[in-house]
């Protein structure tokens, strides 16, 4: 164990997290102008899972975004898109942006204009990786961002600190971005003794219907290892910077 690394635990046991409760979300009241609809809120709520040890989840609310959710058809490329709509409805809930999640149309033109990319950009099926939704959340929601690398998807329990220490922070939804696949990430059980993870996984590639019993049964949000992950494709991790940071 490094020397940060073993600040980074003193700082959780002093916090005193083994006891502490596994999130707290309560769906909140937004303004007129923050509305939602029918969308699903915190379907991480429905899982059960028994904390192996370090257990920390998602504390305040968001909005479940995936594939064909809002009648916008964006299967097999639009799933960075998605995880960043999820960051987005989270920073809503927080009050640290006062509009509605962009639309990928408005996510494509916020990256042209920057220089991010080409013109023809806007209006494609182009995908889009952890350090373009950065650059979004930058110029549009004036937020900073962090990210996290891994060189395989074997590597990602080398950030089971990281993310325990960024949900017990009341930390944002963490984008993962690897190979073709992008995921949202929402909490992390992370075993002190053993270094191994497991993560709580909100899939933007579910395509079926907005009912938490529908999306858990259909793999919408589930607790998975890093065996889920490509042990081949390198993995970067974006986790929005607190604002008390």
């Amino acid at each position: 164990m490094t020397e940060s690394e073993a600040a980074v635990d003193k700082k959780l046991s002093e916090l005193d997290l083994k006891d502490k409760p596994e999130g707290n979300s309560t769906e909140e009241k937004l303004p007129e102008e923050l509305n939602f609809g029918n969308f699903l809120v915190n379907p991480h709520s429905k899982v059960n899972h028994k904390a192996k040890d370090l257990c920390r989840i998602i504390q305040s609310d968001y909005v479940y975004y995936h594939y064909q959710c809002d009648g916008f058809d964006d299967s097999g490329w639009g799933c960075a898109y998605r995880s960043l709509q999820t960051i987005w409805s989270w920073l809503c809930f927080k009050r640290r942006v006062n509009r509605m999640p962009p639309s990928h149309k408005e996510i494509q033109e916020c990256l042209v204009s920057i220089g991010d990319k080409p013109e023809k950009f806007i209006g494609s099926t182009g995908w889009i990786g952890s350090f373009e939704i950065g650059y979004v959340l930058q110029n549009l929601a004036k937020v900073e961002f962090r990210s996290l690398s891994s060189n395989t998807g074997k590597d990602l329990d080398e950030h089971g600190r990281a993310l325990a220490y960024h949900f017990e922070h009341d930390g944002a939804p963490v984008m993962i971005g690897g190979g073709q696949y992008a995921h949202t990430i929402l909490g992390v059980d992370y075993n002190r003794k053993s270094g191994e993870c497991e993560f709580l996984i909100l899939d933007p590639h579910y395509t079926g219907k907005d009912d938490l019993n529908a999306v858990v049964k259909g793999g919408g949000i589930a607790w998975k290892t890093k065996k889920f992950f490509d042990p081949k494709s390198h993995y970067n991790l974006l986790l929005v910077i607190n604002e008390s940071s």
